[in-house]
């Protein structure tokens, strides 16, 4: 069971998906590509990743990402688009 999904992208056929669960009491982040099977359910590919979910490897992932972002935009337009994200999930 996932402790955590989130659909990054949606096709008709085919979804992107982000999410945390855990495997012999250690969580995992995945970033799988999943398929619409002939029954219509989604099944998961082989195409994909998986890494442990510790403290190091989130915070060079946030770090990557927030990277990545900045590059294409300003300081103003991340605060902009993702404060209102990053404030709902420290108020939770």
């Amino acid at each position: 069971m996932d402790v955590y999904s989130k659909i990054i992208v949606s096709e008709p056929y085919r979804q992107v998906r982000l999410t945390v669960n855990e495997f012999r009491e250690e969580e995992y982040l995945h970033l799988r590509e999943y398929y619409l099977d002939f029954e219509e359910d989604w099944k998961p590919s082989n195409k994909g990743i998986s890494i442990p979910l510790d403290f190091e490897n989130s915070k060079e992932l946030f770090i990557g990402l927030s990277e990545i972002l900045s590059m294409a935009e300003n300081k103003q337009v991340l605060e902009e688009f993702f404060g209102e994200i990053i404030r709902d999930v420290y108020t939770k």
